[in-house]
Parts: structure tokens; C-alpha cells; sequence
């Protein structure tokens, strides 16, 4: 009587086998993923006026309605964008119809018809299907490449500089240097696009944002994504709700700086975003991603533009308020957020090169900018801009000449300048006016309080001679560019 049920059972196994390779079958990889050949113009935000071409080889996957999904990294002041299918052969010229940085999304057209011949759209899984089967996806030396991956965990991508604070899925992969948008795939299904890669961690972007996202703009309803503009620190510790007298168990977290147009209010205590309760750490329970930070939730199904239902503690009681999230611009931070097609600005003094504190200056110090870069400068960037100092100025080197004899050493670079012959520094134009000044033929620059260079005092007589013979001396045909 027992041998049916075990024929029953191994029957069931070959059955579900039989289905998984199906499923695996109908996955023709190489009609679905192409290899991006894109040139840009690499600028050096530390040495500005540097300017070199770059060839970065990434991935696209095939979507509907004849375009390519690709991640928005490298595309920045791209000048050519080449695409190959199949892993080898002929390069056909493509276009950059929509890209949203923020997002790190990028779609790409080929108005030559020939070319989507044989190939075929991806298909997204759903919020149930991240987690099991995956798999990383690339054309490697003319071959679909296919290495294992694990889930790992949900994570809230880091909101600093141009990147709203986003869901990534991590997944553990040993495939070496991933992390250009190859495709992460569960059996038949695309779970997301790898954008990102550390150690043996794969950052990706996932389905279920994606589709969203694609869904929007095909509508031509996508406004951007939002961002929480206020900061927050978390309550863990239990005086925090004890001091303001918040009933029942500790919860929620406090605003210590509420955005400049935000309906919160210095020291109120968020409860509850979008109806989910926020903890003392300031996490919640999503019920798709398990625990993560609170910023999720302006990401969360949300726009730029959208209400969302905050509970907070203030004056003593429970109250309920609408929140609208702001574009993710981050327009009002100390540090510049500029668009990301732009050419660096910069204005070199007597070899004194000054150039505004930017995301792309910090960035030039690698991926780990907030354990490289200098730390008064990593600093400047948790900083909201002030009424009278919006933005920063920054003397990031100086090429040596006998009218700058004094200022050449290290401690005179990466330095915040603060006033220039008595006139507030913001931006580099407000340096260029205030140049137009001496104070009795001599410049005065002044710098941030706490740098390693308090004062710099320059010739006006001389600096003319001296920006004619620097500029011939290192090759620079223009010592300004302002816009």
C-alpha cells in the first residue's frame, strides 16, 4: 500500500523539476539584454577645468514599446550611446528618451527598426517573488553569464546628495564586478537591475519600483520622487518622551529641524506615517520589506506632490496633520545639489582655485566620500542653507607660483571660505564682485572658523601678472567659469 503514494510523491517532484526547468527554459536571456557602450565627458570637480572623455560598458534590458531600461549612473554629459545585442557584433546608435537620477532610472530608444528584431520585453515578478530562486544576469565575453544569488535583506537607500530615499532589495552574489544594471532574475521574471555592488553585496533596484515607476511615465503622470525635508533624531532614549509628556509607551521620534516650508514643528513627535507606526529608532513594519527607516515612506507608492497622513504628539496631545513631500531636489541643503548634465563651475585667483562645495566635489573622494573626504567638509552636507550663506565656497588647491609663496602647503586646500575684502561668500560669484574691491591694494580672504588657514592676504597689483603667467604656465585657457 505504501509504494503508490511514494510513485505519487516522486511523481509530484519530477512534476514540480519538470516545471521549474520550463520555466527556466522559457527565459531566453539573450533576446532580452543588451550591452550599453556609453562615452561621456568626465569632469574633475577637484581639478575643474579638466576635462576627458570615458567609455563605461553597462547593461539594458528590454522593456515594452521598443525602449531599454537601464540605471541612470554614467549617463550623466554622456555624448554617444552605442547598443549591441546578442554579446557581439554590430553597434547600433541609441537615444536617452527619459532619465530621473534620483530614481537611478534611465530608458533608452533605437529609432532603427532592424534592430529590435529577435528580441523580446522582460517580465517584472511581483512584491511575493524578490526573495526566492535569484539570480544575477549578464553577457560575459559574448555569453549569458548566470551566477546565484541570495536575499539578504530590504534596505533604504542613502538619501545623501541626488538620491531620494528609495527601497533597494541586498542579495549576497559572488560574481565579481557587478553593479552596471545587469539584471537580477528569479526563474522567468526580472526582480530588479543590480546598481550597485560591495564586497559580495549586490545593491538592487527592485521590480516592484520599477514597474511603477514605468507605469507613471508611460501615463506621463510621473512628477519625481519626495523626500522627508525635516530632521529627526530618535527617541531611544525614554527621558526624550518623558520630557514631553507623551503618554504610553515610548514611541515615535523627534523633530529637531522641520523643513522650511514643513507643517511640523520644532520638537514634535511623529507617531504614525501613512498609518504605520514609527518606533523609537524611527523604523516601521513594512509588510512587504519587514523593518526599515521611516524615510521609506515618502517613496512608499508616493510622488513628489503627494498628502501624506502624519499622527504626531504636540502641545500635549495626539494630532493628525497632512504632510506634502517636497520634490527630491534637495535645493535647501548647504551643500550644492546641481543637475547632474552640467559642466563644473570654478575661479582660480593668483592659483588660488576656488570651486562651490558640491555633491560631485565630495564624491571625487571614491564611494566611502564620508570616511575619505575632509571631515569639516563632510560635515557641511547634514547642513541646511542658512538666510545669509545658501551655499559654500571651497579653496581646493593651489597651483603653485612665487605670488602665492605661503598658501601652497596641504593645510591651505579644502578649506570653507567665509568673507572676501569684508563681503559674505556664498557663491563664486559674490567672490568675483568682492575681487573687484581691494581694501588699500590688497585682497583679504578670510576663512571658516576652525580651519587650518585663518587668512590669506594677496597683492591686487599684482594679480593680473600673475593669472596671465599661471594660466600659461599650467595649460588653463579660461582661469573663471561662473555658470
Amino acid at each position: 500500500m505504501k509504494f503508490p503514494k511514494l510513485i505519487f510523491a516522486a511523481s509530484l517532484l519530477l512534476t514540480g523539476q519538470a516545471l521549474g526547468q520550463a520555466e527556466e527554459a522559457k527565459a531566453n536571456w539573450q533576446n532580452s539584454i543588451v550591452l550599453l557602450d556609453v562615452t561621456r565627458n568626465n569632469f574633475n570637480f577637484r581639478i575643474p577645468w579638466d576635462k576627458r572623455a570615458q567609455s563605461i560598458s553597462k547593461f539594458g534590458a528590454v522593456i515594452e514599446g521598443k525602449e531599454l531600461l537601464t540605471t541612470a549612473a554614467g549617463l550623466a554629459n554622456h555624448t554617444l550611446v552605442r547598443i549591441q545585442k546578442g554579446g557581439r557584433g554590430k553597434w547600433t546608435n541609441g537615444e536617452v528618451r527619459w532619465i530621473d537620477y534620483q530614481a537611478n532610472l534611465a530608458v533608452i530608444g533605437v529609432e532603427d527598426d532592424t534592430f529590435w528584431e529577435g528580441l523580446a520585453p522582460v517580465r517584472f515578478t511581483d512584491t511575493k517573488s524578490l526573495k526566492e530562486n535569484l539570480q544575477v544576469i549578464r553577457w560575459r565575453g559574448g555569453n549569458i553569464e548566470k551566477r546565484a544569488a541570495e536575499f539578504s535583506r530590504f534596505s533604504v537607500a542613502d538619501a545623501n546628495f541626488n538620491q531620494a530615499p528609495r527601497i533597494e532589495l541586498k542579495a549576497s552574489s559572488e560574481i565579481e564586478g557587478a553593479g552596471k544594471a545587469e539584471l537580477m532574475v528569479s526563474k522567468d521574471q526580472v526582480v530588479g537591475l543590480v546598481a550597485s555592488k560591495s564586497g559580495s553585496t549586490c545593491s538592487v533596484i527592485p521590480a516592484t519600483f520599477i514597474t511603477d515607476v514605468l507605469k507613471l511615465r508611460k501615463a506621463d503622470q510621473y512628477k519625481g520622487l519626495g523626500y522627508f525635508d525635516f530632521i529627526w533624531q530618535p527617541a531611544s532614549n525614554p527621558a526624550v518622551t518623558d520630557y514631553f509628556k507623551l503618554d504610553g509607551n515610548p514611541r515615535g521620534v523627534l523633530v529637531i529641524k522641520p523643513g522650511k516650508k514643513s507643517v511640523l514643528r520644532l520638537h514634535d513627535i511623529i507617531l504614525e506615517v501613512a498609518g504605520f507606526p514609527i518606533d523609537i529608532q524611527g523604523d516601521y513594519l513594512d509588510p512587504d520589506c519587514g523593518h526599515v527607516i521611516m524615510e521609506y515612506l515618502a517613496c512608499r507608492n508616493k510622488w513628489a506632490g503627494d498628502i501624506l497622513k502624519l499622527k504626531i504628539w504636540r502641545d500635549g496631545k495626539v494630532q493628525d496633520i497632512d504632510y506634502k513631500l517636497p520634490k527630491a531636489d534637495f535645493s535647501d541643503n548647504l551643500v550644492m545639489d546641481r543637475p547632474n548634465d552640467v559642466e563644473p563651475t570654478y575661479l582660480i585667483v593668483g592659483g588660488l582655485v576656488f570651486v562651490p562645495l558640491s555633491a560631485e566635489f565630495l564624491s571625487s573622494w571614491g564611494g566611502d566620500w564620508q570616511r575619505s573626504a575632509p571631515f569639516r567638509l563632510v560635515f557641511y552636507n547634514n547642513q541646511k542653507a542658512k538666510k545669509d550663506q545658501k551655499s559654500l565656497v571651497v579653496l581646493s588647491l593651489v597651483l603653485p607660483d612665487f605670488y602665492n609663496i605661503g598658501y601652497q602647503q596641504r593645510s591651505s586646500q579644502n578649506i570653507v571660505i567665509e568673507k572676501a575684502n569684508g563681503n559674505l561668500i556664498s557663491t563664486l560669484e559674490d567672490l568675483a564682485k568682492a575681487l573687484d574691491k581691494p581694501k588699500d591694494g590688497f585682497h583679504i580672504l578670510e576663512f571658516k572658523k576652525g580651519s587650518s588657514l585663518g587668512k590669506i592676504i594677496l597683492d591686487a597689483e599684482k594679480l593680473e601678472q600673475a593669472n596671465d603667467r599661471i594660466s600659461q604656465r599650467y595649460g588653463i585657457q579660461s582661469l573663471q567659469k561662473l555658470k
